[in-house]
């Protein structure tokens, strides 16, 4: 298949994520966002992590700000991941659970230019659609992309984790050559290992 045809598959496979995670999101948010709490332990231990990049959740994004604070509370450093003005790669500022943020581009929230520059060990980051494969569908920025292969390629220990709904899972994510595999998925139902 070719990049055309694939980028055809991808933006059809896109609109009908974010109408079932709209509507996973109605139905199961609060519940779901408590439920990903129960796994903080499980991250640490598995990815062996003390420096977690999390995400503030836009749009229909699953809520991890739940997740967050008890990975604080078990002494993990946060930092938000700030989107450039043009595409690129991601940085990352320190970041406390309550703290004001800024409003980014693309409705994205970040803290301030006061906070810390930060290296992640972990990266939770959201996604629309994943596979049991560890693909990751985005909303096609790739900005998450040039960030995890810019961390790889230096080689900069850093373990990639997606956060989303069980319901969010499909049969084939499609890619390409520029898609970053993730390490594993997380779901209220438990972590999926790559």
């Amino acid at each position: 298949m070719d990049h055309s045809q694939i980028s055809l598959w991808k933006q059809q496979v896109r609109k009908e994520a974010k109408q079932v995670r709209r509507y996973l999101h109605a139905n199961q948010q609060k519940i779901a966002a408590q439920k990903l709490r129960r796994f903080a332990s499980d991250l640490i231990e598995l990815f062996n992590c003390s420096i977690v990049g999390g995400f503030h959740p836009i749009f229909s994004e699953i809520d991890v700000v739940p997740l967050m604070r008890v990975l604080a509370d078990k002494q993990c450093q946060l930092c938000l991941p700030v989107t450039p003005n043009k595409p690129g790669e991601l940085s990352f500022r320190s970041y406390i659970p309550g703290q004001k943020l800024e409003t980014g581009p693309l409705n994205t929230w970040h803290p301030d230019a006061s906070s810390r520059q930060l290296a992640p060990g972990l990266i939770l980051l959201p996604l629309l659609a994943f596979d049991a494969r560890c693909n990751r569908l985005g909303y096609g920025g790739g900005y998450y992309d040039r960030t995890i292969k810019k961390f790889r390629e230096s080689q900069v220990y850093v373990k990639v984790v997606g956060v989303a709904y069980s319901g969010q899972q499909v049969d084939k994510v499609p890619t390409n050559s520029t898609d970053e595999p993730m390490d594993g998925v997380l779901t209220p139902a438990g972590i999926m290992l790559r």
